[in-house]
């Protein structure tokens, strides 16, 4: 027994210094990337020294160029799209400062300064040179921003606070801006729970404090980034915090710029600390959730057979129907109220066009023999009598709270029309969206669902907890019988039985194909049309021949 005590003092004298190394060494902790990126997997360019400092970086889709600012100088640089070089000459817009961010509309600048000051840069009559116009937003106390992005949804520039006088330990606002319209709204548009960012960080960190944020344009979930706190946060559109990333020092010393290209590549600006400033470049991978699953579809949605550009006038179309005994597409512009008619095989767009009404915010367009129904947003179905040439129209009002609705389809077999939410407010606390029933002989609707459809379970076919699915557009497919439903907001593409509305398969859409994808219509012969919103670029339709098995 004495020798087993001394062979037990002999062995722990002998692993001791192992032991206390083991004890003192710093514990490693795993930086998890955010869904559909990895980290570890990045491409890195070295910026000029002229800025050093970057303070924001975004993508000029319609130029197809990088814009960057420098937060101690007025000056708006240009950058290749390997980001290695500067374009051109930088434009000087204003003296020594502290601008902190850029952001980009339709290919229009606009640089944000700590104080709250936006300045607009708009090409002059030259076209070489800028116009330049600034507001300041009118707030009390000290307030200090660093983060710009624009918003397509709101239509909207929004401005985050990285200490307001507004805010408390638990909160961080954000304000709109809205250039065509009323300018700044001095009331915040959402407010994040800096608790909830708290709460889901993997690491103990200081509060959030945004120094830039973009909205990604494939899963339509805002990013943001906290240089102070070394995170990335992962939010709705209304600032729900729904995932909380650590940024490594390594990699991000000082991460103060975000931006996303139409494929959902992601690009991080470093400002310089000892050395160049850096960009660093995530491709997005979309096979993370990529598509379903049970049978292949009749129409290849990564190559149509068909394209049609758009004018002007169809900049914003937000639906369609065909035509069958004239071969021809109704459509209309979300904004006014007129239908143009298209001739899309001999790619005419100036057909016909009727007016019906004064503006309005119409999303969505259904013929049939006897009179042509419109949507409004709000839950609204304007009838517009075609038998004569007066375009009559009566307006019937789905009753209820506050509704958004984007669809409007046909389906003769309830001899209906049906609406599907596209965020009602009984919604915003469940996982389905709701259609509605509206009867085409006695021209009311039917206070029960039509049908619900569980988000949920279209999420578990993608393996992603949190794709968003808000339907734009819908039809029955004419041959087969199934649902179709587009949802622009999130990219997908959802087949579903059209009676239940249960989901039969989801696929993803590319986003540079479908970049706002809000209507869609049928031939008799099974081809589907697709028409996308023109947003920085031009309107399009897209038309997919029905491929038998």
């Amino acid at each position: 027994m004495r020798f087993l005590n001394l062979l037990y003092r002999f062995l722990l004298i002998a692993l001791l210094p192992f032991l206390l190394f083991a004890a003192c060494r710093p514990k490693t902790r795993l930086i998890k990337s955010p869904a559909h990126y990895n980290f570890s997997k990045k491409e890195e360019f070295k910026l000029d020294l002229q800025i050093r400092e970057i303070s924001g970086i975004t993508w000029d889709g319609k130029n197809d160029y990088y814009l960057a600012v420098n937060d101690e100088f007025g000056k708006l640089y240009f950058l290749t799209e390997d980001k290695k070089a500067i374009l051109t000459a930088p434009y000087s817009f204003g003296g020594a400062g502290d601008y902190e961010d850029v952001a980009v509309i339709n290919g229009v600048p606009f640089i944000l300064r700590s104080d709250g000051r936006i300045t607009q840069l708009l090409k002059d009559t030259s076209g070489i040179g800028y116009s330049v116009k600034s507001e300041k937003i009118n707030l009390s106390g000290s307030n200090d921003f660093e983060t710009l992005y624009y918003d397509p949804d709101r239509k909207a520039l929004i401005m985050m606070c990285k200490n307001c006088a507004a805010d408390d330990k638990n909160t961080v606002s954000a304000f709109a801006y809205y250039p065509d319209l009323t300018g700044f709204d001095n009331k915040p548009v959402f407010t994040i729970d800096a608790t909830e960012v708290a709460k889901l960080s993997p690491f103990k960190a200081s509060k959030l404090q945004p120094s830039a944020a973009a909205v990604h344009p494939v899963l339509h979930k805002l990013f943001i980034l906290s240089s102070a706190s070394s995170q990335l946060v992962v939010a709705d559109l209304n600032g729900k915090v729904e995932a909380v990333y650590e940024l490594g020092k390594k990699l991000f010393p000082q991460p103060e710029g975000i931006t996303f290209r139409k494929d959902g590549t992601m690009l991080i600006s470093n400002e310089g600390i000892t050395s160049k400033g850096t960009v660093l470049q995530f491709p997005f991978d979309s096979a993370k959730g990529g598509s379903t699953n049970s049978g292949a579809l009749p129409y290849n949605f990564t190559s149509p057979d068909e394209k049609m550009d758009l004018g002007k006038h169809l900049h914003e179309i937000s639906g369609m129907a065909y035509i069958p005994e004239r071969d021809l597409i109704l459509t209309e512009n979300d904004e006014k109220g007129d239908i143009f008619t298209i001739d899309f095989k001999n790619k005419n767009d100036k057909v016909d066009k009727e007016k019906f009404g004064g503006k309005g915010d119409y999303e969505d367009i259904v013929y049939t023999d006897t009179a042509i129904y419109m949507l409004v947003a709000t839950g609204s179905i304007v009838q517009v009598d075609t038998k004569d040439s007066s375009f009559n129209t009566k307006e019937f009002v789905l009753p209820g709270e506050k509704n958004e609705f984007e669809t409007l389809y046909l389906d003769k077999d309830r001899k209906s029309l049906i609406m599907l939410c596209k965020e009602c407010a009984h919604e915003k606390k469940t996982d389905i969206r709701v259609a509605y029933q509206f009867d085409l002989t006695t021209h009311t609707f039917n206070p029960a669902p039509a049908y619900t459809i569980d988000i949920k379970e279209i999420q578990k076919m993608l393996g992603d907890d949190k794709a968003d699915f808000k339907p734009s557009t819908a039809g029955i497919n004419p041959v087969n019988g199934k649902l179709y439903i587009v949802a622009s907001v999130g990219k997908l593409l959802v087949v579903a039985d059209k009676n239940t509305g249960k989901p039969e398969q989801v696929f993803r859409l590319d986003p540079v194909m479908y970049n706002q994808p809000e209507g869609m219509t049928f031939a008799p012969n099974g081809d589907l049309f697709i028409s996308n919103e023109g947003g920085e670029g031009i309107a399009t339709i897209l038309r997919f021949s029905f491929k038998k098995k």
